[in-house]
């Protein structure tokens, strides 16, 4: 099997820029940025729907296996049956942490996000994977608890105001169920993983992760804000990360306020981030590309959703230099936008002559939904244009 759409070649392209965008900022989440919030879906509809999602960012689980397939290596599979089967890579930030612990999840339910892509499967067997996830946050099964806990008083203002201080440590905190980070109580870009709620005693918050919110005679709702308000007792490991405390759950209960004068009105929302323009954050075939079939689709992706009705009139193909013999204007372009993905397809509606030099333009006029236009590139600008994009076609 190899990789489909984008194909092998592409693929590790991006996975160099993306761990290139890494190293220069490691407090955002940049994969989410150049993706988009992952979409939850199950491992069946991603197996049996590979297009629906591929070169999307999403979320998923299944069991952890390593693959019978590929004995060259040792390839880890997303499986839930014979048949809904899906390959996995970790980008390089995360490959020694994976497998570290990988060997812990054989067999057990492992949550993972990434990016999928879909595989082009050769000889019609039903057995082989049809999705590849390249993931860069994974989350293990609930630790195994045997016999009592053993563990240390704390409070979550102790563990918030001293990051760091009793990471890795096993510490009983309570504090008032906040949903899905459903105030605002922590940064939005914080939260790693859909299962993850908040719990909060006055001004310090903290993301538990690894057990929901439930146990024997009560279950709440991490999405309604009608289920916030109680107060939780978490015994679990806290984690510090850019700032932010997390606690990986090992026991969750209900139980009463530390103090009587805990209870607080929720906060105000927080205030509205300023807008930024549009702009392309991503090109296939890549921009400056020196070797483009004669036959290429042109597919242009942006870091904001944008307003697919200006897209007519201010899209335009041609070919640099002077006009020469059996030059033709691209009459026949048509545009097609995908929303999930924010990406713009330009099929040119004729065959690209070889050896020639071809520009994209992106005339001014092209916004976002909230009217915001089209900017260049940073480092970039171009007369007559918003932004241009160029090829060569081979020959």
């Amino acid at each position: 099997m190899r990789w489909g759409t984008i194909g092998a070649g592409a693929a590790l392209v991006l996975l160099a820029a993306l761990t290139a965008l890494a190293q220069e900022d490691p407090v955002l989440n940049r994969y989410e940025a150049l993706y988009g919030t992952p979409v939850d879906v199950s491992l069946s509809d991603l197996v049996q729907n590979p297009m629906a999602y591929s070169n999307r960012s999403v979320r998923t689980s299944g069991r952890l296996e390593i693959s019978t397939a590929i004995q060259a290596r040792r390839t880890y599979v997303l499986t839930d049956s014979m048949i809904n089967t899906a390959l996995l890579q970790p980008v390089p930030e995360i490959g020694a942490e994976f497998e570290s612990d990988a060997m812990k999840f054989l067999g057990r339910e492992t949550q993972i996000t990434g990016l999928a892509q879909e595989l082009q499967v050769s000889g019609g067997d039903p057995t082989q994977a049809r999705v590849a996830i390249t993931f860069w946050q994974f989350l293990g099964p609930p630790e195994e608890i045997k016999g009592p806990l053993k563990f240390v008083e704390a409070n979550l203002e102790g563990l918030v105001s001293r990051p760091g201080k009793q990471d890795g440590q096993t510490v009983r905190v309570v504090g008032k169920f906040r949903g899905r980070n459903l105030y605002g109580d922590l940064p939005a870009r914080s939260e790693r993983a859909s299962s993850d709620w908040v719990i909060k005693d006055d001004l310090y918050a903290v993301w538990v992760s690894g057990r929901k919110p439930k146990g024997p005679g009560w279950e709440l709702d991490a999405s309604l804000k009608r289920d916030t308000g109680k107060w939780i007792e978490v015994v679990g490991r806290p984690e510090t990360r850019n700032g932010v405390t997390y606690i990986k759950a090992m026991q969750v209960r209900i139980t009463d306020p530390p103090r009587p004068t805990a209870d607080a009105a929720p906060p105000p929302p927080p205030p509205e981030r300023p807008k930024v323009p549009p702009v392309v954050v991503f090109a296939l075939p890549l921009d400056g590309e020196g070797d483009v079939p004669s036959d290429s689709r042109f597919v242009v992706q942006f870091n904001k959703d944008m307003d697919e009705a200006t897209f007519k009139d201010h899209v335009m193909l041609r070919y640099v230099g002077p006009v020469l013999p059996g030059d033709r204007e691209f009459d026949g372009v048509k545009l097609s936008y995908d929303q999930g993905r924010r990406a713009l397809t330009v099929d040119p509606g004729d065959v690209l002559r070889p050896g020639r030099q071809i520009e994209l333009m992106l005339l001014p006029g092209i916004s976002d939904l909230d009217g915001l236009t089209l900017v260049a590139r940073p480092g970039k600008q171009f007369d007559g244009a918003a932004d241009v994009l160029r090829f060569r076609v081979g020959t």
